[in-house]
């Protein structure tokens, strides 16, 4: 009797000390074009006194996107005490604003910078030291290597990698320094494959500084990458970096100054794309920031800027605040282009033809973009009424075709897409829990290609042939989308959401016949060229919501940190989703 009445006490101390949590989400999906996933994801988090032990669960088969997994799919045990803090097992951290290692879990992109190692931190109040070991196991998308797939990455790269880190504040001063090197296994595109011995270095110095009016960030990095030959390292390429961030504050506004200059591979436009027969330049466990704002509208995401970290100069300027009590602003202004100018030799290789300021320009044959957005925020009838309405005006130079140059003549044509886009959100919160929302984005596209010609120092040709045909085959200045949602709801039991997302063009490029559904057959509307779904969401508890979507989705690009992918349309089919919070 002693010993269970000692064993019942254990347990209830044990217990007193142990704290559990997790969540989980299920999500599936089929539709008539034959896509189906079924995948689920469990977190679970256990705490003992000083220990931290992260579990995460995936039993996919298939993921929507990625590779099927059943079973661990990440875990990491951590222990704290005072200023000591151990990580074993997989790693997601960032130093300083990410030039150097920003490791992220982006599952909706399907991209995992992680690391699977060990890491050591000590801090305290103005001192701050972190040393990391391990492993990095990355996959990418690229058309440069074979078996090339949209929903699967194609391209796999394993890191072997330590590093340090400090940072040391004195007073409102932050001084910090950086150094990680990596060694991988890069397969190129020879015959037969060849795999070489890469060996790249990164150190970064930063400084800081914060006071009531401003703060200041920026860092600075360089990259020093080597091949192993003949029984020797080899000095292969150099690198640099610089990011730099001013945040001024006003009574009523505050501004924003972002700048980065990525020098880390200058590519020419056929090569700067291709990861596999390019090496030694930008490593993607780095993820710096970007010049450019992340856009939350569906339309604007879907023509977002591609940022090319290898080699690109560029500055945001955020400019936010209040007119009065209950209106807001918010202005932005971003620019990029690449450091070097290029023009095309007469074998139609490409060179460097100049080298540009500091400052960006948009000389099209730096593939330059520049993008402005405002919009203007209302809370009206006692804060019942939320409006937004925005605008965006957006110009990309995605690619440089040809640029040849003689004494007396010039031809240039590269592809483009600009677009100017109209945001409107609402949400109206009728009381008693009742509230509708919509969201309404209008936008006119133009993609093309432009062809620049000049002969003894006359024009003879600057238009812009676009790709966009009408029904009958002919060309047409500007593909016309919208997208609208419309919401009513309950909170916090429940909500519906009605969605169409059209366009002026049918898709010509698609390699799939778009099935109707019967949404698109009740409101009569052109299936080609709309996408229509509903959604009903239900709070079964207040830690479980359950999902369920049906219709059609149109696809298109999606960017995270200038990071893009392709996402595959979704025509007539459901989505179910579950998430549980315990």
């Amino acid at each position: 009797m002693r010993k269970y009445a000692l064993l019942l006490w254990a347990i209830a101390t044990v217990s007193a000390q142990v704290s559990f949590s997790g969540n989980t989400e299920t999500r599936i999906g089929e539709s008539s074009n034959g896509f189906y996933y079924n995948e689920t994801l469990i977190n679970t988090n256990l705490q003992y006194s000083a220990f931290t032990n992260w579990i995460q669960l995936e039993f996919s088969d298939p993921p929507e996107l990625g590779r099927r997994i059943n079973g661990v799919r990440k875990l990491r045990l951590e222990y704290e005490n005072g200023p000591v803090t151990l990580k074993l097992g997989d790693l997601y951290e960032i130093w300083g604003r990410g030039l150097v290692l920003n490791s992220v879990d982006d599952q909706p992109i399907d991209r995992d910078t992680g690391i699977r190692g060990l890491s050591m931190l000590y801090a305290t109040d103005s001192f701050a030291g972190q040393f990391i070991t391990g492993r990095a196991d990355i996959s990418q998308s690229t058309i440069y290597a074979l078996d090339y797939d949209t929903r699967t990455h194609n391209y796999h790269l394993p890191y072997n990698l330590y590093g340090l880190t400090m940072n040391k504040l004195v007073g409102d001063h932050d001084l910090g320094v950086s150094f990680l090197q990596s060694r991988e296994q890069h397969p190129v595109n020879t015959f037969p494959v060849d795999t070489l011995d890469v060996k790249n270095q990164l150190s970064s110095i930063s400084y800081s500084v914060t006071q009531a009016a401003f703060d200041f960030y920026a860092e600075y990095i360089m990259n020093q990458s080597f091949t192993f030959t003949e029984n020797e390292w080899g000095r292969h390429k150099d690198g640099r970096g610089l990011y730099s961030n001013l945040n001024l504050y006003f009574n009523l506004f505050s501004l924003n100054l972002e700048y980065i200059n990525y020098h880390f591979g200058i590519l020419d436009p056929i090569a700067r794309w291709n990861v596999v027969d390019n090496y030694g330049n930008y490593q993607p466990y780095q993820n710096p920031p970007i010049a450019m704002n992340i856009h939350e509208n569906v339309l604007m995401n879907r023509i977002s800027h591609q940022t090319d970290f290898n080699n690109e100069v560029g500055f945001k300027a955020e400019f936010m605040g209040s007119l009065v009590d209950n209106i807001e602003f918010l202005a932005i202004y971003a620019q990029s282009n690449r450091t070097h100018t290029w023009i095309m030799n007469e074998d139609y290789t490409w060179q460097q033809q100049k080298k540009l300021s500091f400052f960006p320009s948009f000389d099209p044959t730096a593939m330059p973009f520049k993008e402005f957005y405002g919009e203007l925020i209302f809370h009206l009838l006692q804060n019942s009424l939320y409006l937004k309405i925005g605008y965006a005006d957006s110009e990309d130079i995605v690619d440089l075709l040809q640029n040849t140059m003689t004494d007396t003549s010039q031809t240039l044509t590269y592809s483009i897409a600009s677009a100017k886009t109209f945001p409107l959100n609402l949400s109206y919160a009728f009381g008693n829990g009742w509230s509708l929302d919509a969201k309404v984005e209008l936008q006119w596209l133009q993609k093309g290609y432009w062809w620049y010609e000049e002969q003894k120092d006359q024009v003879v040709a600057d238009s812009l042939m676009s790709i966009f045909l009408d029904d009958e085959g002919n060309r047409v200045d500007n593909e016309k989308n919208s997208f609208i949602s419309l919401s009513i709801g309950k909170s916090p039991k429940w909500s519906v959401t009605f969605t169409t997302d059209q366009t002026s063009i049918k898709e010509v490029f698609s390699s799939t016949e778009p099935i109707v559904n019967p949404l698109e057959d009740l409101l009569g509307i052109d299936h080609e060229k709309n996408w229509v779904n509903i959604e009903f969401v239900y709070h079964l508890t207040q830690s479980m919501r359950l999902s369920l979507m049906y219709g059609s989705l149109k696809g298109g690009l999606l960017c995270k940190n200038g990071v893009c992918r392709i996402i595959e349309p979704f025509d007539d089919g459901f989505k179910l989703g579950l998430i549980a919070v315990f």
